[in-house]
């Protein structure tokens, strides 16, 4: 009678199991911290782009003159007190200008902001020249994808863009001016400071017997 011999592949113990899990949770957290590494790269490089491109005078700082005459150039419309505003709002050594670590610290507290109330004018001008980097005064929907996929991810970016654009703004020809790019912004901060609020606790009064509230 012929002999029968069963093969069986030898299965894992529960400790070489956990070795490869931990291998794999490794590995997941080396790639994501490579990938946050390279967006802090480019981020980096586009602020010092940035910073450059508004830096008329080349004297290290940027200064309400500066600002109105990159503003005049996109054609943005700012009155001369809003454009000093946007200055002081983040001038910590006021000294009635920005200099590179001002510029930078104030991109990056705007950017990790959750609340909506950090001054962002600055900042959505910073976005908005990071992205126009042939410096033609405008951007295209890309682009504008480009800056919300970094800000909020592609699922909620892409119905904001669908809600900003309609249904076929993926592939189209959209140019987008700074006027453009603001009105969208104002209107989603309002709406994020509207989130922010409502997620507040609600404190209610507390009455006493008598009737008296405190």
């Amino acid at each position: 009678r012929p002999r029968v011999f069963f093969c069986c592949k030898k299965m894992a113990t529960n400790k070489e199991r956990r070795k490869i899990q931990e291998q794999m949770v490794e590995e997941k957290a080396r790639r994501e911290k490579e990938r946050k590494e390279f967006q802090e790269r480019q981020e980096l490089e586009g602020l010092k782009r940035v910073f450059k491109r508004l830096d008329k005078k080349n004297d290290g700082k940027l200064d309400a003159q500066e600002l109105a005459q990159e503003l005049n150039f996109l054609e943005y419309t700012a009155e001369r007190t809003e454009i000093e505003e946007i200055i002081w709002e983040i001038d910590d050594d006021d000294d009635d200008a920005v200099d590179w670590e001002e510029f930078k610290m104030s991109f990056h507290r705007a950017r990790d902001d959750k609340t909506g109330f950090e001054p962002r004018k600055l900042f959505h001008l910073t976005e908005f020249l990071m992205a126009d980097k042939d410096q033609s005064g405008s951007i295209d929907v890309e682009e504008f994808i480009n800056i919300w996929y970094t800000r909020y991810g592609k699922e909620e970016a892409d119905a904001k863009m669908t809600e900003y654009f309609g249904k076929d703004f993926q592939g189209g020809n959209i140019e987008v001016t700074f006027t453009k790019f603001m009105d969208i912004q104002r209107s989603a901060n309002r709406k994020g400071r509207r989130s922010a609020t409502a997620m507040l606790p609600q404190v209610k009064p507390i009455r006493f017997v008598d009737g008296a509230v405190l």
